[in-house]
């Protein structure tokens, strides 16, 4: 019966989650708008007690890869230098749920940015993946507006579906997209190029309510 609602609560966190934020096949940023931080390295709480670990992701390679760059292969030298400014995001919440994301940091007109792609969602132990359901997915980007509020405390709200599509439904925008899955979940198919002109549009927007959104989390940075 645990395992049962265990499952069900997922799946309804899962659908709430892919709901709220807008999804593209490319990414939101080119690279000439790549902008590190270093002010965001390190671990962090958010309110629900889930750890953050943020670290560069050109660290994270070497590591893990047990390389020198010298010794990188012509793909290995292509992602390090595709990334090597962003960062390797380590999410974990009750020894349950463990979850790996790419984050690139990039800038418009001031303002910073996160675009986020999944890499890994790692199975617990009550259960084994899925894998006839994981091929079916894509690994989307998602896009991110954050804030460094003090040094201990960061901001982070995610662009939200419910908004593009009412844009979108009124005619107020447009951009290249797709409805897709049983659901008809909206993703953006347009190039990084024109998702960098819609950014820039929308951040002049007179809309109070432009980065009001469903997915919002605050960190504070931990010291355990």
């Amino acid at each position: 019966m645990k395992t049962i609602k265990f499952f069900s609560l997922f799946i309804v966190l899962a659908l709430l989650l892919s709901s709220c934020v807008v999804k593209s096949l490319h990414a939101f940023y080119t690279q000439n708008l790549i902008y590190f931080e270093q002010k965001i390295i390190g671990n962090w709480q958010d309110s629900e007690k889930a750890h953050w670990s943020i670290e560069p992701f050109k660290d994270v390679m070497l590591k893990e890869s047990k390389k020198e760059i010298s010794e990188f292969d012509k793909d290995e030298l292509k992602m390090y230098n595709n990334y090597k400014d962003g960062y390797v995001i380590f999410f974990e919440k009750d020894s349950i749920t463990k979850s790996t994301f790419l984050a690139m940091p990039f800038k418009i007109k001031d303002q910073l940015f996160l675009d986020f792609t999944p890499i890994e969602d790692q199975e617990n132990e009550q259960s084994k993946n899925n894998n006839l359901y994981t091929m079916h997915l894509i690994k989307t980007h998602t896009l991110a507006k954050f804030d460094i509020t003090s040094d201990n405390e960061i901001n982070i709200k995610w662009l939200s579906s419910k908004k593009l599509e009412s844009l979108l439904d009124e005619n107020k925008i447009k951009i290249k997209h797709e409805k897709v899955g049983f659901d008809e979940t909206v993703l953006l198919t347009a190039t990084s190029e024109e998702l960098v002109k819609f950014i820039e549009k929308y951040m002049d927007s007179k809309d109070e309510d432009k980065w009001k959104t469903d997915v919002e989390v605050n960190l504070k940075r931990s010291y355990d």
